[in-house]
């Protein structure tokens, strides 16, 4: 811990000898030149709702896709997979959404992205009121369109140290105002050394204690994606965009199987010892089909609309024989509808805009065997929101606009309806949210934030089914679950230069009445896992992020550290923790060759009475490009032969657990990334598209690790 809190005041120190660094670096070096002039801007710049990056020329041409791009701009939080092509948030803020001109961009559409194309990407770690629920971050990458010509190209990812890849191949065809693209995306995973090891201490009834100690000995993980997309684009970048997208989805899971040593002592026994199989599959089938419409009302005016239809069709089986044999089948259902508009006008003082987004869903799960429950779910959410975002002066002007102020003010309100059975809610919650963000200089800037906004639990959490996890525990759906309000409170210090961004950052967050883990022991010493409303878990952050340009457009270093606090309330505990989170990262711009280093130290949380270790994560880069082509190498957890994937601990009063996970098939693994792009057409126009909508939630119970 000691090691950790140094760190941190490391980091804090050098960000303040760098920026007086800089500034005296500035006043010796006052000498204008007139008989050459060079103008810099920039490469990270403050905004209301967090920053935007200017990629070097460098960075583009050495990234090969998105994912490869986002991955040298070295985000703050941002952890990128490049073999597994995911993005995600290392401090679990929320959803990482990436968006391409505005519109929500899945995998294949980042695969797919020219680099070369790419203007600047907008990284919002305070998304507005627009942005709906759930979302930490939004990643808003602007490019440019092909006005005419077509694009050719794959992305072959594999590794040779494991059976895992991802592959895509895909062609767009332009020509007007009209774009047709397709893709197509296959991954597979055939994990064999995922293992986990168990400490469990249940208190029985009679007040003794029952030890089982669950050993994996051996473990297969497998699972095969297709997903298939077929987008047609009309767009005239002056006045309208219509977007029709048709894809479909194919999971399927053959079969998975993990074999683990049971041993328990005590419940008047003495050690006794099994061998226990657990056994699932799974396939799924989700086609949806998408309708997006941008048209401009005059000069200042526009309006959007977006439709979605999703079906999801899934079967699953599962198979235990802890104790005693256990096994279900389930027969999944879904069917969604979301439809979404919004009206902006551009104001001379501020920009106005308003929307509405409404989602209806129908869920229909059949669970057979040994766990017989119908589940059919109706629930709808609305969500209406208006904002206003602008500028002003107030204090002495420090800027060429005369403005030093700028603001955004928003308010959300959400409706939720759950019906199933007997049991509904109907609730209205609000999300008020203020940005206010004051630029001293040029150089700094502070920025608040306050904000309310909500989280309701996932759908199969509120089903009344009931389903075994293992000998002594299940997990229980509950039906009286209600949303919550969330309240935010950010303040930000930021410092910017050509090549040097630092940022000092604070958060407090209260979790009010919200959804936490509930564990209750039955009179036959059966223990059960539900969530239910408990009084509060709070969170408070303060953290700082570096980043330097050592050598403009050759070497780069980004550095990032904070320390979590979290005081978790229940109704019958209280418990807290703290933890520290830190990652640094390296780009080398060497010609055609590029080196890139990643690491940070997994993310540590507790929430209600678990707390949770992510495993911390390196990634070593080489990549080689020629012509239209680009090789990599690919290296993760090097000199780490069985890399922690995760550590979790539980403290209940009538349970304790210590459980490891460990993935040897991620450790010392080498991938190979292969990428190949042809383009025909050399005009281009921008077309923005701002809003899509998706549903991915089954309302399948999964039992809890």
């Amino acid at each position: 811990k000691k090691m950790k809190v140094l760190l941190i005041t490391l980091l804090t120190i050098v960000g303040t000898l760098i920026v007086h660094a800089q500034q005296d670096s500035l006043r010796n070096d006052s000498t204008i030149r007139l008989q050459e002039v060079e103008v810099k801007t920039a490469r990270i710049m403050n905004r209301i709702d967090g920053m935007m990056y200017i990629p070097s020329d460098q960075q583009k041409s050495s990234a090969s896709n998105g994912y490869d791009l986002l991955s040298l701009l070295s985000l703050p939080k941002i952890r990128v997979d490049e073999v597994n092509h995911s993005v995600s948030a290392i401090d679990n803020k929320g959803n990482v959404q990436i968006r391409i001109n505005g519109a929500v961009a899945n995998k294949s559409d980042l695969m797919a992205l020219n680099p070369i194309n790419i203007k600047s990407v907008e990284f919002i770690d305070n998304p507005s009121v627009r942005y709906g629920e759930g979302i930490g971050y939004v990643i808003n990458i602007k490019s440019k369109r092909a006005d005419s010509g077509y694009t050719l190209g794959a992305s072959l990812t594999n590794s040779v140290t494991s059976w895992q890849g991802d592959n895509i191949v895909y062609a767009k065809w332009n020509h007007k105002n009209s774009e047709l693209g397709f893709t197509y995306d296959f991954g597979y995973n055939d994990i064999r050394h995922f293992l986990t090891n168990e400490t469990s201490d249940y208190q029985l009834n009679d007040g003794s204690h029952y030890y089982i100690w669950r050993t994996d000995s051996a473990r297969r993980i497998r699972s095969f994606t297709n997903d298939i997309k077929l987008k047609y684009v009309l767009a005239d970048s002056a006045s309208y965009v219509f977007q029709a997208t048709l894809s479909g989805r194919f999971s399927h899971n053959p079969g998975s199987n993990k074999f683990s040593r049971f041993t328990s002592q005590g419940n008047g026994e003495g050690i006794q010892s099994a061998l226990i199989t657990d056994y699932g599959q799974d396939k799924s089938f989700s086609p949806v089909i998408d309708l997006y419409f941008f048209h401009t009302l005059g000069k200042n005016h526009s309006i959007t609309a977006n439709l979605v239809g999703t079906s999801i069709s899934t079967n699953r089986y599962n198979f235990n024989n802890e104790g005693s044999e256990y096994a279900y089948y389930v027969d999944g259902k879904t069917w969604s509808l979301t439809s979404e508009a919004v009206y902006e006008n551009k104001l001379k003082p501020f920009t106005l805009s308003v929307g509405v987004n409404n989602q209806v869903k129908y869920t229909r799960n059949i669970y057979s065997g040994d766990a017989m429950s119908t589940n059919n779910m109706h629930s709808s959410t609305t969500y209406l929101f208006g904002m206003i975002k602008g500028s002003l002066s107030l204090f002495p002007q420090r800027n060429e606009s005369g403005k030093n102020i700028n603001y955004s003010i928003g308010l959300g309100a959400s409706n939720a309806q759950f019906r199933q059975g007997n049991a509904s809610y109907n609730r209205w919650l609000f999300r008020p949210k203020l940005s206010l963000t004051y630029l001293i200089s040029k150089s700094w800037s502070l920025s608040y934030d306050l904000e309310v906004s909500q989280h309701i639990s996932q759908i199969a959490m509120i089903s009344n089914t009931r389903i075994r996890t293992n000998s002594m525990e299940w997990t229980v759906g509950n039906p009286n679950i209600k949303p919550n309000s969330v309240f935010k409170n950010t303040l930000k210090l930021a410092y910017s230069k050509p090549r040097f961004y630092y940022e000092l950052y604070g958060e407090w967050r209260n979790n009010h009445n919200c959804n936490m883990a509930s564990y209750e022991r039955t009179v036959d010493n059966q223990f059960l896992y539900m969530q239910k409303n408990q009084p509060h878990v709070n969170m408070f952050i303060i953290d700082n992020y570096l980043s330097y340009d050592i050598i403009p457009d050759k070497l780069k270093a980004s550095v990032d550290g904070g320390m979590y606090r979290y005081f978790n309330r229940g109704d019958n505990y209280n418990h807290c923790l703290t933890s520290w989170l830190y990652s640094i990262g390296l780009q080398a711009f060497l010609g055609k060759w590029t080196l890139t280093g990643f690491a940070d130290s997994g993310y540590k949380f507790m929430e209600g009475e678990t707390w949770n270790h992510q495993g911390g994560t390196t990634q070593l880069r080489c990549s080689y490009r020629f012509g239209n082509c680009h090789l990599s190498l690919i290296i993760q957890h090097p000199f780490e032969a069985h890399p922690k994937f995760v550590h979790q601990g539980l403290v209940n009063q009538f349970m304790h657990k210590d459980i490891v996970a460990r993935s040897n098939d991620d450790g010392n693994a080498v991938s190979i990334s292969i990428s190949w792009r042809f383009n025909s057409g050399r005009k281009y126009k921008k077309v923005e598209r701002r809003m899509e909508n998706k549903d991915t939630q089954t309302g399948i119970i999964v039992p809890k690790l």
